[in-house]
């Protein structure tokens, strides 16, 4: 009996049914990711565009919301390389539709430095999407100290923004009246501070708290510095 030549280059007809699932979920997660990030990105661009404080009814400009976008993400996906993926896409995505909306509508300097702002700040997406990304997928997939550390990243970051930049206005009680926009910052410390507590169970909780206060320490003295040169850098058209 002689071999057909093509065989070998055949695909097993067992092969199709598991290539044809990989596909659809590789393109249904690059899709929802890059639909997730345009909605962060254009909420973003519509906050900067309302009367302040009606600006605080879409508080999307936060870091925080930004990183747990990326974690949300992350945790969608069935692998940790493919969580760093979906956090990388959805926030590069998210800053593609924010400044390509203010190069469509504005005329003046903000829109002529759209290109150069969101080369800067697609650097840092680089970074912080597969970092949260990663963070949501261990958090969904991992054990130990992995899970923990996935969680408190997230949690670091939402401390680290409210305390750096809100704890300070949340101590003047008495201008909260003329100042609500601090409120949101103390959501943000308050959700930072539970988030191990409601993600995570037994051990895991415990590891969790203790990677969160080793991370927020150093992220509440980096974040304020760290940001001013961002922005600078961002803003130097």
């Amino acid at each position: 009996m002689t071999p057909d030549p093509m065989s070998s280059s055949r695909p097993a007809a067992s092969d199709l049914p598991v290539r044809i699932p990989l596909v659809g979920r590789a393109v249904e997660g690059i899709g929802t990711s890059l639909v997730a990030g345009a909605l962060l990105g254009g909420s973003s661009w519509l906050s900067d565009q309302l009367e302040w404080p009606y600006s605080l009814l879409v508080p999307t400009n936060l870091i925080g919301v930004w990183l747990g976008v990326a974690f949300a993400l992350g945790a969608s996906a069935r692998t940790l390389p493919t969580g760093a993926l979906r956090g990388l896409i959805g926030l590069l995505a998210a800053i593609g539709t924010y400044y390509l909306l203010f190069a469509l509508t504005d005329s003046g300097i903000r829109s002529t430095g759209a290109g150069h702002a969101a080369a800067v700040w697609g650097l840092v997406a680089l970074v912080a999407g597969p970092v949260l990304g990663g963070a949501g997928a261990a958090w969904r997939h991992g054990t130990g100290w992995l899970r923990a550390t996935g969680v408190a990243l997230l949690a670091a970051g939402l401390l680290a923004e409210g305390i750096a930049f809100g704890l300070g206005r949340l101590a003047r009680v008495d201008q909260l009246a003329v100042d609500p926009g601090a409120l949101l910052l103390g959501i943000e410390i308050l959700l930072g501070a539970l988030l191990p507590l409601l993600l995570l169970r037994g051990r895991d909780r415990i590891r969790g708290y203790a990677v969160t206060g080793a991370l927020g320490a150093i992220a509440v003295l980096a974040i304020g510095p760290v940001t001013a040169a961002l922005r600078a850098v961002a803003d130097r058209f």
